[in-house]
Order: structure tokens, then C-alpha cells, then sequence
């Protein structure tokens, strides 16, 4: 089985990196660093991950047309490229809705801002020059002075329909955000399915990647309450009731997103039950996570993108769990 592993810069570089090197040394895919508004940056980590490490890929995701510009977007892609050819893959994407609000950033008509977006970045990677009169963006003719000496794949980072079928229309992938149920995997993987069709492709040709929240400790109850802080931060988000809702739970997401705005961590965490955990991620002993994740990948994920969480200890454990599934 393929596998990843994701940080969400909730922790420091010094221990991502201590995590990345496992996961290299496990010989893991790919690395896929969050861009979390007021967290860990993810170009800089990005750099610091391939720097560290001397063949496992890296992602920062998503690449948001909204913070980032194409062309500021596509010189740190090729920045990190020449640093590590082949190493790289792009991951554009909106981004967190309620983080760009609470940062003063507006995200308009998101369908075309990234059909643009993925467009320009493509074009400009190419080394064409681009003069480019889009609705959402317009370019006079940038080009750029140096390019990958590979094609960087391109995963659109997606969860809602429309999206996900533009994903599956645009994308050489599709990345799911973290938090979702199997069941709501499964329903993504139609809209995917949907968008290649309307490209002339098959499901097969689009790689679909996810993150998964894994905690793992042979104290369970550890690592139940170790995976509510993140499935508290994205859960926030409007955009997740469907996925909550084909989970089989229920959050007063409101009352999450204000506690979740005042960095309230321990009331976040109250809105977030143990069956919620279950039913969005994998948590317990090694051998109860490896069952767990059998769901999330036969729901359809080609590529399962382990986020680990608790103490740098537990986060350990979840990159040894992945090195036993790829061995």
C-alpha cells in the first residue's frame, strides 16, 4: 500500500523534521505540509522537509490562489524543485474559508478562481509567457527565468461537489481534506469520477490522495482525545456539515467555530465525541488503527495520507505504523 504522512503545523519544525526522516527512512511517498493561516508556513517548511530528507516528496498544501499569487506560487515551486527535482508536487487549493475570513481575506467564486489559477500556474511552469486575461486574474506577459527540470504533478485540494469535480477535471490528482468519513470518501470519489469523464478520463488516471487523523498509543483513550483538537479546527467549517452528516454524528458547528476563534482548545474539544473520532479518523493501539484505515482505503483512496497527532511519542508510532503497511 502507498502511504504519506501529513503535518499541520500545529508543532515545530525541529519535530516535523525529526518525523520526516523516519518517514523517509520507512520509505514513506510523500510528505504533505498544511498551510494553516497562523500556524507553520508551509513554502518554508516545504524547504526545510526537502533539505532534511533525501527521497521522499513533498507537498505544501494547498497553495492558496487567495494568499498566494500564480506567480509567487510557481517561483517557490520551481525554487524547491531545483533544490530536489522529482521531489516536488503542487497542491493548489482555496483553502480554509473561516481562517481566510478571520485573516481578512476574501474568497471569491472559487470554481474559477482555481480552474484559472491551476491554468496560469501550469503555463508559467512550462516557462511559456503568459499574458493571460482571465475573470479572475490577469498576467502581462510574465515568464519565468528558470523552471522545473521535471513536470510537477498538480493535486487539487478538494471537498465539496463542485469542486471535486473541477478536481477531477483539471487535477493530475485530488487531494481530500482531513476529517472525512468514509462514506463522504466514497461519495467524493463520484464527483471525481464525474469531472474526468467531462476531461476524457478514467477514475484510474486521476490519483485520489486524503488526509487521515491518526493517533496512535496502547493507552486508547489517549488517542481518542489526542485526534478531537484537529477534527475541532476543521470541523468549524460550514463546508464539513454533509461530510459530519454521512458520518453518522452531529456538531453544533457555531458553537465549535467560536470556540475554535478564541483558541479555546478544551471547550473546542467538547463538541467532538468519541463516536465523531471513529467515525472521521483512526485512533488506539497499532493493530486498532491499522483495521480502522482498511475502511478509508476501501472507500477509494489511492494514496491514505496519515496526519498524526498527540506527543511527538505518539506521532512516532503513526509513521511506524505506516512503515509496517509499506513494508
Amino acid at each position: 500500500m502507498r502511504v504519506g504522512l501529513c503535518f499541520d503545523g500545529f508543532y515545530s519544525v525541529q519535530e516535523m523534521i525529526e518525523l520526516a526522516r523516519l518517514a523517509d527512512e520507512a520509505r514513506l511517498e510523500s510528505l504533505w505540509m498544511s498551510d494553516h493561516l497562523c500556524f507553520r508556513d508551509s513554502l518554508t517548511t516545504s524547504m526545510a522537509l526537502l533539505a532534511s530528507t533525501q527521497r521522499i516528496k513533498v507537498a505544501p498544501a494547498p497553495m492558496s490562489p487567495y494568499s498566494r499569487a500564480p506567480i509567487i506560487s510557481a517561483m517557490s515551486l520551481a525554487t524547491m524543485e531545483e533544490f530536489a527535482p522529482g521531489r516536488v508536487i503542487a497542491s493548489p487549493g482555496t483553502g480554509n474559508a473561516a481562517a481566510l475570513k478571520e485573516a481578512g481575506i476574501e474568497s471569491p467564486r472559487p470554481l474559477k478562481t482555481m480552474r484559472e489559477y491551476v491554468d496560469i500556474l501550469r503555463r508559467l511552469l512550462k516557462g511559456d509567457s503568459v499574458d493571460y486575461k482571465g475573470e479572475m486574474f490577469r498576467l502581462n506577459g510574465p515568464k519565468m527565468g528558470f523552471g522545473p527540470s521535471t513536470p510537477i504533478p498538480m493535486y487539487v485540494t478538494a471537498v465539496r461537489p463542485r469542486m471535486l469535480q473541477l478536481a477531477g477535471e483539471i487535477g493530475d490528482g485530488v487531494l481530500l481534506s482531513g476529517g472525512c468519513s468514509p462514506a463522504y470518501i466514497t461519495r467524493c470519489i463520484t464527483e471525481i469520477r464525474s469531472g474526468a469523464a467531462k476531461a476524457g478520463k478514467s477514475v484510474n488516471q486521476v490519483d485520489v490522495a486524503g488526509f487521515i487523523t491518526a493517533a496512535v498509543s496502547e493507552n486508547p483513550r489517549e488517542a481518542i482525545d489526542a485526534n478531537k483538537l484537529f477534527l475541532a479546527y476543521i470541523f468549524r467549517n460550514t463546508h464539513h456539515a454533509e461530510n459530519i452528516r454521512l458520518g453518522g454524528g452531529k456538531v453544533d458547528q457555531e458553537g465549535l467555530a467560536a470556540a475554535v476563534g478564541k483558541r479555546d482548545w478544551n471547550g473546542a474539544k467538547k463538541y467532538i465525541t468519541d463516536e465523531l473520532v471513529f467515525a472521521h479518523s483512526v485512533a488506539g493501539t497499532t493493530a486498532q488503527c491499522g483495521k480502522q484505515l482498511e475502511g478509508f482505503v476501501k472507500a477509494g483512496l489511492s494514496l491514505p495520507v496519515l496526519l498524526p497527532m498527540g506527543t511527538q511519542a505518539m506521532r512516532k508510532n503513526v509513521v511506524r505504523m505506516a512503515a509496517a503497511i509499506v513494508a
